[in-house]
């Protein structure tokens, strides 16, 4: 017997759309210093899409295609992009004490993917991490990492992708011509995969799933046990889905500072990109000649605590964008930023730099 305690699988195949992210809230938001470590294993029961937790939804997404599919939108409460979900994906969910991880999210995001990428390679696939927080075969991404806090608990997201609709996920996505989505077909077909493109056919889910499960308990050296969502965590469920349905959660939630303020004369509205190993990185500055009056940071970059962005935007307003302003860059990002992977000050302040830039030019 092994000295840990054992893990907690819940197997949650029958799920709603909004269940299936309503369900790691509610483990999460009802952990407590004595609860167990779970992981829930989940299928939707039709196809969504989900945004991140720092992404502006209207900005990335086609949202009158998405209404016109009839295909609900999530915001997670967990970085990334947008992504296609349906039941050809199994989420792998870790709810965890953060007494059971490392300290860092990168060396968290490697003892995660162990054992998904083992479990790939089980059914011969060539699986491997791609730092920081990928799973890629030849090149192309089989899978991707999220983490968060939520309450007392430490949250790692992933899923098993036995096969993708990859012609939903690039109709949905906002891009400014009908060239333009047709090249980021191609570049999704190109860069993205899955276990039945990888085998011609996927092995049976639940065969994956018990390999996992073995891999978990191997490398993790702890054992196993099957539960169900207790009566409490049942009624959180319940909770999460109200707020996740919502259209001020999903429109204009998240970690954003949502830029608030009517475009007078004088002030004009600045943004810029930059990627950074770690996600894109969008910044939204209102100006009055160069004094900072509104802001808004987003992106699809894994960042604690989860508040930092709205924080940085924060401590924008009323500030000089100027060479001050750079100057005390690395000091305000070390006060707000615990942990961003891949990302450093640096990487914040480029699309910063970039506006600065180019109302000089």
């Amino acid at each position: 017997m092994k000295s840990s305690p054992p893990i907690r699988i819940i197997r949650a195949f029958d799920l709603s759309p909004l269940q299936s992210q309503a369900i790691y809230h509610a483990v999460a938001e009802s952990f407590t210093k004595d609860a167990p470590d779970t992981i829930c294993l989940v299928r939707p029961t039709k196809p969504y899409i989900s945004i991140g937790y720092h992404q502006d939804a209207e900005h990335e997404l086609d949202l009158e295609h998405l209404a016109q599919l009839g295909l609900p939108l999530i915001r997670r409460q967990v970085g990334g992009g947008a992504v296609y979900l349906d039941g050809n994906q199994i989420f792998l969910q870790w709810i965890f004490s953060p007494n059971s991880l490392p300290r860092s999210i990168e060396s968290r995001y490697a003892i995660f993917i162990d054992p998904i990428v083992a479990t790939y390679r089980d059914i011969g696939i060539s699986a491997e991490m791609r730092p920081i927080n990928d799973i890629q075969v030849a090149g192309r991404k089989i899978g991707g990492c999220g983490a968060a806090r939520i309450g007392e608990a430490e949250l790692l997201v992933s899923s098993f992708i036995f096969d993708i609709d990859l012609n939903i996920m690039a109709s949905v996505l906002k891009v400014d011509s009908n060239k333009m989505r047709d090249k980021l077909f191609h570049n999704l077909k190109e860069y993205v995969t899955s276990i039945t493109r990888e085998l011609g056919s996927a092995p049976p889910q639940d065969f994956v799933i018990d390999s996992y499960l073995t891999h978990v308990q191997s490398l993790l050296q702890r054992d196993t046990y099957s539960d169900e969502l207790s009566a409490a965590e049942m009624t959180r469920m319940a909770k999460a889905e109200e707020v996740l349905s919502s259209d001020q959660w999903t429109l204009d939630g998240g970690g954003r500072r949502v830029a608030g303020l009517k475009i007078q004369e004088g002030v004009v509205m600045h943004h810029a990109t930059f990627k950074s190993p770690g996600g894109l990185i969008r910044w939204v500055l209102f100006l009055a000649d160069d004094q900072i009056v509104d802001a808004t940071l987003e992106g699809d970059f894994t960042i604690y605590p989860l508040d930092a962005p709205t924080r940085l935007a924060d401590s924008l307003l009323g500030r000089q964008l100027n060479a001050k302003l750079r100057a005390d860059w690395d000091k305000l990002f070390a006060s707000v930023v615990e942990e961003a992977p891949g990302v450093s000050a640096s990487d914040m302040l480029a699309p910063i730099e970039t506006i600065a830039a180019a109302r000089k030019a």
